[in-house]
């Protein structure tokens, strides 16, 4: 019995052998990498998504400058590309953070290392991920890969053949994605959101889904929503391989997200 066990011991491992493996990039909350048992993850795809003014694109800078950190503190080290599909870059929202956060003043942390993409089309997004960014790696450690938001240019193009030609560029954006997170690169992509009416009347937050189906879903290793509810913003883990279904709320100060009890 004990030489079967340890057979199959050889062939699987448990999944907390699985997560011992894991490397995880800190949010800069430490509420917030508690509420994600560690922070956000480089296995996968990491996807954020929600209504507009939730906190999405908030976190998303915030991760761009902790990602600098010294790995000591829960960074890698490395910088950021951050990919804009859908408006310009938030820059003096991150020179707001730069200021305000305690860690970014600590360790000289600036803009230096973030590398902006603006994309507008799906062809574009194809030839960023598969192109340059791989060569943009093979001369910066990169750490962190944003996508903003991954859904946008795919709201705008023409399709000829929507159930074929849409869901094979989101596989092959997705399968790139999934390669690149194999450097140990923390993946994260915002989403936009479609909402659900039944009878004439929207539902609420609970009737919110990501976009682009299920073929993008699933894609996704961890799906995030946010969603606010009258004063307060929350975040609540939708999809995981190791995460509960769990809610926690959080606000927006001037020096980023952070979660509160």
């Amino acid at each position: 019995m004990c030489e079967t066990i340890k057979s199959m011991e050889d062939y699987f491992e448990s999944a907390k052998v699985m997560k011992g493996r894991e490397n995880f990039l800190t949010t800069g909350c430490s509420k917030f990498d508690k509420f994600l048992q560690g922070g956000i993850s480089t296995r996968g795809i990491t996807q954020i998504y929600g209504a507009a003014s939730t906190g999405k694109t908030q976190l998303a800078l915030q991760l761009c400058l902790t990602v600098q950190l010294p790995v000591a503190e829960g960074g890698f080290a490395a910088g950021a590309v951050y990919i804009c599909t859908e408006s310009v870059f938030p820059s003096r929202r991150l020179q707001q953070l730069i200021q305000k956060l305690e860690a970014t003043k600590k360790y000289g942390i600036n803009g230096d290392l973030i590398f902006v993409e603006h994309v507008s089309t799906i062809d574009k997004l194809e030839i960023c991920l598969l192109r340059r960014i791989p060569i943009l790696m093979s001369t910066y450690k990169i750490g962190l890969i944003v996508v903003d938001s991954v859904a946008a240019p795919y709201r705008v193009e023409d399709w000829k053949d929507e159930s074929n030609n849409r869901a094979k560029s989101l596989r092959t954006i997705g399968q790139q994605l999934h390669k690149l997170c194999k450097n140990d690169v923390c993946i994260v992509c915002i989403n936009q959101v479609t909402a659900t009416v039944h009878n004439s009347v929207l539902y609420d937050n609970l009737s919110e889904r990501p976009s682009l189906g299920t073929t993008w879903l699933s894609m996704i290793t961890n799906s995030i929503q946010f969603y606010r509810l009258d004063s307060l913003r929350y975040a609540c883990v939708k999809l995981s391989s190791n995460l509960p279904e769990i809610t926690i709320p959080f606000e927006i100060q001037g020096s980023g997200v952070k979660a509160i009890d």
